[in-house]
């Protein structure tokens, strides 16, 4: 009876306070944000320890690197060959991902970058260095460490410099996950042709 007529303080505040609603509305969706993204890196983790998904990149690799062979065979130069190879497990890794993540978009978008920058460069043959912005050096390193390590980590991971925290670690976690699978491919084709070596090296006349 007195209950029903004096309600509690407490339950009065929490539903007149728009803020109080706001924070718990902020709360669940923080909430239901992190359950996300657990989800999505699981998932993302499963994808990469596949043997298939390990199988599918290694063939596309091996047939990537014959084109790149090609081309330096035809006079290409040896330290010019050797960034493509790099640049050619990249962007397979970037294929593999089927541009589902912002780091895999952006690897598959350098060619283009490049390519813009390469042409812009030989205009502006001959004219002054810019001077570098020591200003902004200044800036960052007067943030914290946190801060500071993010940021680092956000130009590790490509195309995550301007994104949301949250979103920079579900970057990181599946980019990691790639690199990982692509050195366990690498190391199988590694064994695959030391192994073939000496079976070619014995057949030749």
């Amino acid at each position: 009876m007195v209950d029903s007529l004096f309600p509690s303080i407490e339950t009065t505040v929490d539903d007149a306070s728009p803020e109080s609603r706001r924070k718990r509305r902020r709360i669940s969706e923080t909430a239901k944000e992190t359950a996300e993204s657990s989800e999505i890196n699981q998932e993302s983790l499963k994808r990469w320890r596949t043997n298939r998904v390990q199988q599918i990149y290694a063939s596309k690799l091996v047939e990537a690197l014959r084109r790149v062979r090609q081309r330096s065979n035809d006079g290409g130069k040896i330290t010019s060959a050797a960034r493509e190879i790099r640049d050619t497990a990249d962007r397979v890794l970037a294929a593999s991902a089927r541009g589902t993540t912002r780091w895999s978009r952006a690897v598959l978008a350098t060619r283009v970058r490049a390519s813009l920058k390469k042409h812009k460069k030989a205009k502006l043959t001959g004219a002054r260095k810019p001077r570098k912005d020591t200003a902004a050096e200044r800036k960052r390193s007067k943030l914290p460490a946190v801060e500071r390590k993010l940021k680092i980590l956000g130009r590790l991971v490509p195309g995550c410099r301007k994104v949301t925290v949250p979103n920079l670690l579900d970057e990181a976690t599946d980019y990691i996950a790639a690199l990982e699978m692509q050195v366990r491919a690498m190391e199988s084709l590694a064994e695959l042709l030391a192994a073939a070596a000496p079976r070619s090296m014995l057949t030749r006349p």
